[in-house]
């Protein structure tokens, strides 16, 4: 009996370690992989004391639902109870998602699963499958973005800009490492009174039929707001002037790239 509790521990640890990772990739949570380690060994001790017991008590669903969202919480730390919900929906749509295609492929192919080397290569594969899955969604999702998620409000040192995404715009500062953002000319004299544009750096803007290249300056502190809250707080990020006027709705006088509304703002979550 201890080998085959063992052998449902190191499963569940398994199944729901690529569940959490996964949950934590697509929601883009700055989890950290010993708390992640954690929740699953939370989930999967839980389990095992079901087989144990086999009581009516540990076995209820409630109980399961608690032991579940103490473990996300463990895990995401969410830092209002909204924030939290979303995590457990994205855990559970994941997980159905997951488990299910575990059990697609072990009936489909009539695969016996009484192996623990077929077991894990099984997980494996369903691993692969469900990211590619979710990854499908996730972008189908994207392309529903409203505009009004796309608008965000720079300060930079005291000087607050409205900044709109530019989803064209994949622009990135490789030699720094940096994000880029493209900013109305008027701003330049505003900014370089402040001090803030002595750090110079070339970017290039490839198109077609040509590669040219820009002046970008590197600047500390800017920080990037939604409705008031501070999304992110940048230590360093590449500001380039553009020759034309930018004034999206005659508001907006920043474009943000896609890959920094993405990857930095949390933009097109799943």
């Amino acid at each position: 009996m201890k080998i085959y509790l063992d052998y449902i521990f190191f499963e569940n640890l398994v199944v729901n370690l690529v569940i959490i990772f996964q949950t934590s990739m697509f929601t883009k949570s700055n989890s950290k992989k010993r708390y992640m380690l954690l929740g699953s060994l939370i989930i999967s001790i839980y389990t095992v004391i079901t087989y144990i017991l086999k009581n009516s008590i540990v076995e209820n669903i409630v109980i399961k639902i608690i032991v579940i969202g103490f473990a996300i919480y463990l895990v995401f730390n969410p830092k209002s109870i909204k924030e939290y919900l979303k995590k457990q929906i994205y855990y559970y749509i994941i997980s159905f998602t997951y488990v299910g295609i575990i059990i697609s492929i072990t009936l489909l192919f009539q695969i016996s699963i009484e192996k623990t080397i077929v077991k894990i290569l099984i997980y494996i594969v369903s691993a692969g499958i469900s990211y590619l899955f979710n990854k499908y969604l996730w972008k189908l999702w994207k392309t529903n973005i409203k505009n009004e998620s796309l608008t965000y409000k720079l300060e930079i040192h005291g000087q607050e800009i409205l900044a709109f995404v530019d989803t064209g715009n994949d622009v990135y500062d490789y030699a720094n490492s940096l994000d880029v953002i493209f900013m109305d000319n008027k701003f330049f004299e505003i900014l370089n009174a402040k001090k803030l544009l002595n750090q110079k750096t070339n970017i290039i803007i490839r198109t077609v039929a040509s590669e040219d290249y820009i002046t970008g300056y590197i600047v500390n502190d800017v920080k990037i707001y939604k409705n008031k809250t501070e999304i992110n707080h940048l230590n360093k990020i590449v500001i380039c002037f553009s020759n034309q006027t930018i004034n999206v709705n005659n508001k907006y006088n920043a474009l943000i790239s896609y890959n920094l509304y993405l990857e930095k703002l949390k933009g097109a979550t799943l």
